[in-house]
């Protein structure tokens, strides 16, 4: 269905370090000094900008999960409606993970990678379901809503018993809205019928992790490279107030500049272009 050179293009573009990546990270470090220094962080600034550039890159993953199945849903043979579903009764904006019609029934996912949140936040999780069922329910009054939430990975189900109970619980109301509580393959052979497409999936990530066993995460030095002496030029061109920022006498700028940029060579250069 999704050919695997077309899978790994989406994969690449998380896993990118071009300039534009580097001017976005060094903006990022520019606006919150205090996440990279001071006498209270135990890690040194280029060990909390590594975790911080994987958590972007696991949200973007998360990211690239609801587009890639968005596609496999097309490819299957749904029509894909707006994703930008309305507005719900105190009229705050809803956007769908995945909203799709066929024979007369509209589908609706919420999508998450895993299942692993606390109570406060699984909470709300089902309440922002709930919500976007309600509305498209209302939207389409003469249809059923089969809306599932599903989570990618099915090795964590922390919360299954309350998502099901509460799952239950509305279906009782018999209010033309069908809702599941699904975990990895389940959403393929229950919903999508097309086991097919859940193991072709599961067979890119697969291969993909593997060719990048041994990718060491590399960040090029702030101080020193090429690379980032040309993020910093671009920065003083498009930001040129954000720029100045990094070389002002706060004490919070003067302490990023001796842990980031400590023999200040790429500042100089920048200085004197």
């Amino acid at each position: 269905m999704i050919p695997y050179d077309e899978f790994k293009l989406g994969i690449d573009q998380i896993l990118k370090c071009d300039e534009d990546f580097l001017c976005e990270l060094l903006a990022t470090v520019i606006k919150n000094p205090g996440r990279y220094t001071g006498r209270f962080r135990l890690s040194n600034a280029r060990t909390k900008l590594i975790q911080n550039v994987t958590q972007s890159r696991e949200i973007k993953f998360g990211d690239f999960m609801e587009d890639i199945v968005t596609e496999y849903i097309r490819r299957i043979g749904y029509e894909n409606l707006n994703k930008n579903i309305g507005r719900d009764e105190s009229g705050d904006s809803l956007q769908a993970d995945q909203v799709f019609k066929k024979d007369g029934v509209i589908y609706l996912i919420e999508q998450k990678i895993r299942d692993d949140h606390d109570s406060t936040k699984k909470r709300g999780q089902y309440d922002n379901f709930s919500k976007k069922c309600r509305l498209l329910k209302r939207l389409y009054p003469d249809s059923t809503v089969d809306a599932t939430m599903w989570f990618i990975d099915d090795s964590l189900q922390k919360n299954r018993h309350y998502y099901e109970g509460r799952a239950n619980q509305e279906n009782a109301e018999m209010d033309g809205i069908t809702r599941h509580i699904l975990y990895g393959k389940q959403l393929f052979n229950d919903v999508l019928s097309c086991s097919e497409a859940w193991d072709e999936l599961c067979s890119h990530l697969d291969r993909n992790k593997q060719e990048r066993s041994q990718e060491i995460l590399n960040i090029p030095d702030f101080d020193t490279s090429p690379e980032m002496l040309n993020a910093l030029k671009a920065l003083k061109n498009s930001e040129p107030a954000l720029y100045q920022k990094l070389l002002s006498n706060d004490p919070k700028y003067v302490q990023l500049r001796r842990e980031m940029f400590p023999t200040g060579h790429n500042l100089e250069r920048v200085s004197a272009a």
